[in-house]
Formats: C-alpha cells, structure tokens, sequence
C-alpha cells in the first residue's frame, strides 16, 4: 500500500515529462551550468532557535533510524532527503555527484513493511538522469527558501521531510554552499511539492535500476 503521500496524477506525469523534454532542449552537457546560481539572492530568516533545535534533532533520529550518514561535511556535490511518516515508514535518497560520475541511494524503513514497493538501492545513474534531478532543485528554488515553515498540524496521519543539499562549486561565486530545509505536513508548499517530486523520480529510478536492490 502506498503512502498518501506517494499518490501520482496527471499534473506529476506531465510534468516530469515537460522536465525530460527542458533537458533534452536545454542540452545535457551545458558548461554554463554555474550560471543557475550566481545571481541568486537570499532573505534574511528570523529562526526560532527551538524549531532549528527540534528540526537537527530530527534529522539525527531519522540518520539512525536509516542508518545512514550526514552529507553536511561531504566535499562533493550532493543532496539527502529523509521522508518518515508517523505512520512508522519512511526513506532516505541520495543524489551524490563525483567529478563526472552519478550516483542514487535509496534506503527504506517500515515498522510493518507496507510501506509501497520501495527498494534499498545504490547505483551509478546517467548525466542526464542526474541533470532531470538537479533542475528540479533549481525550478523550485532550493538554495534560497526558508530553512523552516510552521508546521501543519491539523493532520493525522502526518509526516516530516527535510533536504540538505552541498554544492562546492558555488564557494567561488560568494554563494551558499550548504543549505538545509524542513518540513512538517506541508501543503501548498514548494519546498513540500520538490520533496514529493523527488520522491515520485526516485520511484521512476528505482524500477529501472531495480536489478541494484541491496538489502
């Protein structure tokens, strides 16, 4: 059974079919790529030292849980979104960059395993599948959105996402290098729209590199 959160429509299918296409046009091998982010602009946020506090401590739960490590120290290109529902299930994805190789790990929880037919996998993906990734976090404008919202709470069967992000390139352009968000239940939320489309890619990804599945 999949996760309310995990539900496809039309508006998701055409639109990663008008991303594939934006790739296809824009040309995979854009040597300009740096030109996404030296322009960008960011707002003072004014963060409640309790909600940041709750948020970190968050995230180091959710690392243990999937018994993964943080990117905040990595080197290299990459991204990390933790999904954990109350309802005992969640994931953790990986897109990680390494001069011109591409990289997916996916790892799944579930206290009762019916959590949709998410598979653990760690593979090498193309240039091209790395960069339909990459223009999702430039589309929905990643690196300058609040780093926490209020949190929804007229729910009952919540969830929480957070994306931590590092892109060493930017250093030399005076621009973030690192940048972590969270999110609890959102709705009519951006950052909450690129977690589930993420997400929904990965799932796309998954099924075709389904025959890298680790345990």
């Amino acid at each position: 059974m999949k996760s309310p959160y995990l539900k496809y429509n039309l508006k998701t299918i055409n639109y990663f079919i008008c991303l594939l296409l934006a790739t296809y046009l824009c040309g995979c091998n854009n040597p300009n790529s740096n030109q996404r982010f030296i322009n960008e602009t960011y707002i003072e946020e004014k963060i409640d030292s309790l909600e940041m506090k709750e948020a970190l401590n968050f995230k180091d739960t959710l690392l243990n849980r999937f018994k993964v490590s943080s990117i905040e120290k990595q080197t290299n290109t990459c991204y990390h979104l933790l999904f954990y529902s109350t309802r005992g299930h969640g994931e953790s994805i990986k897109f990680e960059k390494y001069d011109t190789s591409y990289f997916i790990s996916v790892k799944c929880y579930s206290k009762d395993s019916d959590f949709r037919d998410c598979k653990n996998i760690e593979t090498q993906i193309t240039f091209a599948e790395w960069q339909v990734f990459e223009n999702m976090i430039y589309e929905y404008n990643f690196w300058t959105e609040n780093q926490l919202e209020s949190s929804n709470r007229n729910v009952l069967d919540g969830y929480g996402v957070l994306l931590e992000g590092n892109r060493p390139e930017a250093k030399n352009y005076g621009k973030r290098t690192h940048h972590f968000i969270g999110r609890s239940s959102p709705e009519f939320d951006k950052m909450g729209d690129l977690c589930r489309n993420i997400i929904y890619y990965t799932e796309t990804l998954e099924s075709k590199y389904s025959y890298f599945k680790i345990h």
